[in-house]
């Protein structure tokens, strides 16, 4: 009787963490789809969608920080100091950079991967997957605010300032290109 009792038990635990696990995928499947949607409805292919997804959920695998995605190509931190948008297939680079933010990109001339910061203070960017990747970016805080670019070398190497309004610069043709690590932002 008691092993009747141990066994019914053990079976409605499983049965319960089977529906929770259930629940969960459901969850999950649904924000995809969501991301689907959206990505169809700005015109791209299912095939460009899943990849686009892809490349979404690698950027969040090779985050050090608390993150979640928010549109089809964009990803938030936790704390809201920071966004992450990356490229869709077949449109043009977004270049903007909204007033009283820095932007830094990972290609040429405002293309690729855009990181957006609006908070004060040191950004380490490997927490972000993006260290050694800074080839542009725009200064567009309030004016005369100055943010400031490190690399490590066995200890944080101040490289360059930006002072605001509106500095921008493609670091392509360098020294610093593919060399920042971490940034004051402010």
């Amino acid at each position: 009787m008691r092993t009747t009792a141990l066994l019914c038990g053990m079976a409605l635990a499983l049965g319960a963490s089977s529906a929770t696990a259930a629940a969960a995928d459901r969850a999950t499947q649904s924000v995809e789809s969501k991301y689907a949607a959206e990505a169809k409805a700005m015109g791209l292919s299912a095939r460009q969608a899943a990849q686009l997804q892809d490349r979404v959920d690698a950027q969040l695998a090779d985050m050090k920080i608390p993150a979640e995605q928010v549109k089809y190509n964009e990803i938030r931190t936790k704390d809201g100091s920071s966004s992450i948008t990356l490229p869709v297939p077949g449109a043009a680079a977004d270049t903007s950079c909204p007033s009283e933010y820095l932007c830094l990109w990972d290609g040429a001339y405002w293309t690729g991967t855009k990181h957006t910061f609006w908070a004060c203070g040191y950004v380490n960017l490997s927490d972000l997957g993006f260290n050694d990747r800074l080839t542009s970016y725009k200064n567009n805080q309030t004016t005369g605010t100055v943010s400031s670019f490190y690399n490590w070398e066995g200890s944080w190497v101040y490289k360059f300032g930006s002072r605001a309004y509106h500095t921008e610069d493609s670091l392509a043709n360098t020294p610093w290109n593919n060399m920042i690590d971490r940034v004051l932002v402010c």
